[in-house]
């Protein structure tokens, strides 16, 4: 088998298709600030901006715009942290969590109608896929 050849079908085949609704979805959750709401989410709705920034793999001055852009849409707040006067911790807002949630929701009815029409074998094939691919990335 020449997986080569078959890892450039799926290159060609994803880059044709680049504007698919669920792809942007997903997209617009791991970049800027969408992927700040949700790291805040999975971490008890807290972080410090160093945190998102190595997680991010971006500058501590490109954390802070995205920051600013949350504060004023308020989305988050920054409180001083009680442990270190030198730092603060960014908390995600009630607003922030219902964006999320609102996010959420429509990213998962998406997809349920996209497993939906794969079928019943392929869906559950489809995810076990998912979570070994998942299983791999996360090893590399």
């Amino acid at each position: 088998m020449n997986y080569n050849i078959m890892a450039e079908e799926l290159v060609n085949m994803r880059g044709s298709r680049s504007q698919v609704y669920f792809d942007r979805k997903l997209s617009k959750l791991m970049k800027g600030e969408m992927f700040v709401l949700n790291y805040l989410k999975h971490h008890d709705n807290q972080a410090h901006p160093k945190n998102l920034s190595d997680e991010m793999i971006v500058s501590t001055a490109r954390i802070a715009v995205i920051l600013n852009h949350l504060e004023q849409d308020k989305l988050i707040m920054r409180i001083p942290d009680p442990t270190d006067n030198r730092q603060v911790i960014v908390r995600l807002s009630e607003k922030g969590i219902e964006l999320l949630e609102k996010h959420h929701l429509e990213v998962v009815r998406y997809m349920a109608k996209i497993l939906e029409n794969l079928g019943e074998e392929d869906a559950r094939e489809y995810v076990r896929i998912q979570k070994k691919l998942m299983n791999i990335l996360s090893e590399s």
